[in-house]
C-alpha cells in the first residue's frame, strides 16, 4: 500500500469514527447510520463489518476495507471518544448476536439477553459467516485499546460452544481463541506461533511484556 494512500484511510477511519466528524465510509454509510440498521440488514450485508471493525491486515473480501496502521492504533489507544464510539459498535452487534454488554465493578461482563434464543440460531451452528465476523471483531478491540471487552466477548462465547454440543465447530472456536489471546503481531489465521509481525504491534506487545516484568518485580518486592 503507498504511503498516500495509508495516511488516505488513516484519516478516512479515524474521522469516520469521530463523533465530532461522523464522516462517511466509501460507500456513503456513517456509523450511526450502520449501527440503526435492523437485523435483517446486519445479516445481509457483507462490507461494513470491516469498517466497523477495522484489523492491520487487509481484508481478503474487500480491497476498499480500512486497514489499522500506526497512527490509527495510537489514536484509538489515546482517544476515549474513538473508544466510546468503538464500544457502540460492539454493543450494537452483541445485540444482533442475542447478548449484552454490561458494565460492573470488575469490568465490562458480556451476557446472554433475552433474544439470545432467537438470535442465536443465526450463529449457533456448525460454521457461518458470523463465525469469522466474531474473529475478526475480537482481534479489532484488542488492537483498538478494547482488551477488557473483547475478554468479555470470548468468555461469553466459550460458555455458548460449551453449551452448543458441538454445533459451533472447534476451528471456528480455534479462531476465536487465537484472537483473544495471541500476542497481536501475530494474526489468527497466521500459522505461526512467533514472528515480529508489524512493527508498532511488537512494539506494543513488548512494552506490555516489560510492563508486566516491572509489576511482577514490585510486587515480589513487598512495594505494591
Amino acid at each position: 500500500m503507498s504511503s498516500s494512500r495509508a495516511s488516505s484511510q488513516e484519516r478516512s477511519l479515524i474521522s469516520f469514527y469521530d463523533p465530532a466528524i461522523a464522516s462517511r465510509d466509501t460507500k456513503g454509510r456513517t456509523l450511526g447510520s450502520i449501527l440503526a440498521w435492523n437485523d435483517r440488514k446486519l445479516e445481509s450485508c457483507h462490507d461494513y463489518i470491516q469498517v466497523i471493525f477495522p484489523l492491520p491486515e487487509a481484508s481478503a473480501f474487500s480491497y476498499v476495507a480500512p486497514v489499522v496502521n500506526k497512527a490509527t492504533f495510537e489514536a484509538f489507544h489515546s482517544r476515549p471518544d474513538l473508544q466510546a464510539q468503538l464500544r457502540a459498535s460492539l454493543t450494537r452487534m452483541l445485540g444482533f448476536y442475542g447478548f449484552e454488554l454490561q458494565e460492573t465493578e470488575h469490568g465490562p461482563e458480556i451476557t446472554r439477553g433475552p433474544d439470545f434464543a432467537s438470535a442465536s440460531k443465526n450463529w449457533v451452528t456448525r460454521f457461518d459467516h458470523n463465525h469469522l465476523r466474531i474473529t475478526r471483531i475480537i482481534r479489532s478491540l484488542r488492537v483498538l485499546g478494547l482488551e477488557q471487552e473483547a475478554r468479555a466477548f470470548f468468555t461469553a462465547l466459550q460458555a455458548v460452544y460449551k453449551s452448543s454440543a458441538g454445533r459451533i465447530s472447534q476451528k471456528s472456536m480455534m479462531f476465536w481463541t487465537r484472537a483473544a489471546e495471541r500476542p497481536l503481531y501475530l494474526a489468527p489465521e497466521d500459522d505461526r506461533d512467533e514472528g515480529e509481525g508489524l512493527d508498532f504491534l511488537y512494539e506494543y506487545e513488548e512494552k506490555k511484556t516489560r510492563k508486566g516484568s516491572t509489576g511482577s518485580n514490585v510486587e515480589e518486592n513487598g512495594n505494591a
